[in-house]
């Protein structure tokens, strides 16, 4: 059994478990969406499905998504209200759970949400090897190039990042074994929760979890000498400066960003001064058939090196 079911099904409400134990597609959802007064939505890998409660009635009412929001922050919301004002909350395994609501802001940013309608479950699954399309184009001589891996959602930027972390760490695969340092600000990569991790990034792998990504990378510049820095999903200012800063101390970068082409990529601003100085020596678009196929393979100067062929 997928671990997702063990671990998530029994947090929802009795409703939605009846309908997700039966629906014949359940190894290949990528998101639950649950919304009040509507039927739950199933994103699977090639499109998605509604379902409804028995009797074609919506599947979640107001009353059991405020208790479900209750039982995702350990029936205490008030103590999750740092992660809720972001608009979203990790669970214990790495599950990314998207809030949508009535929100209250304070000098234009949200501080909490007094009421939620509406949830967007991200399905985590680790896949030893999905990586394995991608080495060879980020590896000279067996060691790492600095890479971006970008895609839109639902492509697997997460699950191949996540298995390049655990083959650089360990030397599989013709790779050279290195020192990685991860910053994983949500807990998406590590999926750290009472002390364990649920995925396996490696032998050689240190993570600085639950804190702003740029900070935790610039802690482990200045205390975990790692050769190789890796992230999920560059936003900000802060994140590329962190970025450039490991880059001029020769530390090799891994990392994703949510984008659907490369001339997409260019009109992210915060990603404009490490495209700019060339910071990454590949970039990766992916494709979603299958999840973590590689579409398209750039250099620094956006030069591509691989295209793949559509099927006529």
């Amino acid at each position: 059994m997928e671990r997702w079911k063990e671990e998530l099904i029994p947090l929802l409400p009795q409703s939605v478990q009846k309908v997700l134990h039966v629906i014949p597609d359940q190894d290949r959802i990528l998101e639950i969406r649950l919304r009040e007064g509507k039927p739950m939505q199933l994103v699977l890998e090639d499109r998605d499905r509604l379902v409804y409660a028995p009797g074609g009635l919506p599947m979640m009412t107001q009353e059991e998504c405020a208790n479900l929001l209750s039982v995702f922050c350990d029936r205490s919301v008030y103590a999750w209200e740092q992660e809720l004002s972001n608009g979203f909350i990790t669970l214990s395994g790495g599950y990314r759970v998207g809030i949508a609501g009535r929100a209250v802001t304070d000098a234009e940013r949200v501080t909490r949400f007094t009421s939620v309608n509406g949830f967007c479950i991200r399905i985590v699954r680790e896949q030893i090897g999905a990586a394995i399309p991608t080495l060879s184009y980020v590896l000279e001589r067996g060691k790492l190039l600095s890479t971006l891996l970008i895609s839109p959602p639902n492509c697997g930027k997460t699950t191949v990042l996540r298995d390049l972390i655990r083959i650089v760490s360990d030397g599989l695969n013709g790779c050279t074994p290195q020192r990685v340092c991860v910053a994983d600000e949500r807990f998406e990569l590590s999926g750290f929760s009472n002390g364990r991790f649920a995925f396996d990034l490696g032998t050689r792998t240190d993570v600085v979890s639950g804190i702003p990504k740029a900070e935790a990378l610039e802690r482990m510049l200045a205390a975990m000498s790692p050769q190789v820095i890796a992230t999920d999903e560059l936003n900000t200012d802060a994140d590329a400066a962190a970025i450039l800063r490991a880059r001029g101390c020769g530390v090799t970068v891994l990392t994703t960003a949510h984008t659907g082409s490369f001339r997409e990529l260019l009109m992210r601003k915060a990603l404009s001064p490490l495209l700019s100085d060339r910071v990454f020596s590949r970039i990766v678009l992916l494709s979603d058939r299958p999840v973590g196929a590689v579409q398209t393979v750039y250099d620094a100067d956006g030069t591509i090196l691989y295209q793949r062929e559509e099927p006529k």
